[in-house]
């Protein structure tokens, strides 16, 4: 039998003992996975995700998250929320109570309010001076490493430039929360959490909110989550592209390894990452630009493990 455990992307590092501990006590695998994330969302030294994630062009944060239980594979997403924390939470909540899978925008809002959840500010001191440094044209001030790709992003945003340097800024300018999960009742549950690419263009939606491009588990087979150029992954439906092959025989790194070269030839150069398992506890990760981190911890560990994926070339 597979020990209970969970499987985070490189922004869930540090935090997955908590979603262990959930295991440890028996609790299930959507509870680990959501405190797991709420802890990644709190977090406001991570910019590509809940309190600090990084504005959009006009100086908006706006939220995406999707929930799915591989039981019964029902799954909660919401999209473009503002001035609410916790998504992956309001997220779970469309799941269980509401009769819609995706609600997005001021509907998504509405609904948080409804259910009791609270309104916050998003937008931390270090943001407000990146947006500001980014309308100033002063942005290698504050952030050196992002000062070519975002520099100019004003004018060409006023002249409706917007694919050119949305290429440039989405190979490096980007964040999300994978976290996957299986318990003792080797239930499975995998939640995405994001604020999406930096300065993104109001009311986009990447694939963390959609299920079957960013996010899918089934407990038949396994669960699968992506980071990365999210248009990539909703054009080839990853996530369950991952669990269609393993449904067929592949392993989870054969699964992930060929779902990455299929992003091939669909940009000139992608960027896309996948961390999955299947029902047997066996864990992979993929990316098409690098060798991708992860990090596991299972319920007899005392503390989480980094790991490596492969880098898939072509």
């Amino acid at each position: 039998m597979v020990k209970p455990f969970l499987v985070g992307s490189n922004s869930a590092g540090g935090f997955l003992h908590l979603g262990a501990e959930v295991l440890k006590r028996g609790g299930s695998a959507l509870d680990a996975v959501e405190v797991t994330i709420r802890a990644v969302e709190s977090n406001p030294d991570d910019h590509g995700v809940g309190l600090g994630g990084i504005p959009n062009l006009l100086g908006q944060v706006q939220l995406d998250a999707s929930f799915m239980d591989g039981g019964t594979r029902a799954a909660g997403c919401v999209a473009a929320v503002e001035g609410y924390l916790h998504v992956i939470s309001i997220a779970r909540k469309v799941m269980e109570v509401s009769p819609h899978v995706l609600l997005v925008g001021p509907g998504a809002e509405l609904f948080a309010e409804r259910m009791g959840f609270r309104r916050e500010e998003l937008l931390t001191d270090y943001c407000k001076k990146f947006y500001k440094a980014f309308l100033g044209d002063s942005l290698d001030k504050l952030e050196p490493e992002f000062a070519k790709d975002i520099g100019y992003l004003e004018e060409d945003y006023l002249n409706y430039r917007l694919k050119e340097w949305y290429e440039r800024l989405a190979e490096k300018a980007q964040g999300t929360v994978n976290v996957l999960a299986m318990d003792a009742r080797s239930d499975i549950c995998s939640g995405v959490s994001t604020s999406g690419t930096y300065l993104k263009f109001p009311g986009r939606v990447g694939d963390s909110p959609i299920i079957g491009a960013g996010n899918y588990c089934d407990n038949r087979y396994g669960a699968a989550a992506c980071t990365g150029r999210g248009e990539l992954s909703i054009r080839h439906s990853t996530a369950r592209v991952i669990i269609t092959y393993m449904s067929l025989g592949y392993t989870a790194k054969e699964a992930c390894n060929k779902a990455m070269s299929e992003v091939h030839g669909m940009a000139e150069e992608p960027v896309l990452s996948c961390v999955a398992f299947d029902n047997r506890g066996n864990v992979a990760a993929a990316s098409t630009s690098g060798e991708p981190l992860y990090f596991y911890m299972d319920i007899g560990m005392d503390s989480e493990e980094m790991r490596r994926g492969v880098w898939v070339r072509e």
